[in-house]
């Protein structure tokens, strides 16, 4: 289930290092294991990749006008891996918030906006 747009935006005012310090209690929680700060995040990086750049295609959905919001940014991309939390463990828009503060164009690879494509 995704959230609300309020509770979403709860998670967008918190610092990236108060919402890594929320993943890395979920994660820990759910595996019953306790690891380094980031080695949870560091596992869930290929899956994110696939489902939010590959399948999502990221680079080029973030060209709509709406993306320039980063509160719409962080529903779409909960809504892309809405379907990976049980498996993830861990709330998609905690993940989709963490992806928004860490830079998701970034995350993805995608050359800046505006650019022009190489053929």
């Amino acid at each position: 289930m995704i959230d609300t747009p309020q509770e979403i935006q709860r998670y967008l005012n918190q610092s990236l290092d108060d919402l890594m310090q929320q993943f890395d209690l979920y994660a820990e929680e759910a595996s019953g294991v306790q690891r380094g700060p980031g080695e949870a995040w560091s596992k869930i990086v290929p899956a994110l990749k696939q489902k939010i750049c590959v399948e999502g295609n990221w680079c080029e959905q973030r060209q709509d006008a709406r993306f320039d919001d980063p509160l719409n940014i962080a529903l779409a991309l909960a809504a892309m891996i809405n379907d990976e939390t049980i498996r993830l463990l861990a709330p998609a828009t905690l993940i989709a918030a963490i992806l928004v503060k860490r830079g998701i164009d970034a995350f993805c690879g995608c050359a800046p906006l505006g650019a022009k494509k190489e053929n």
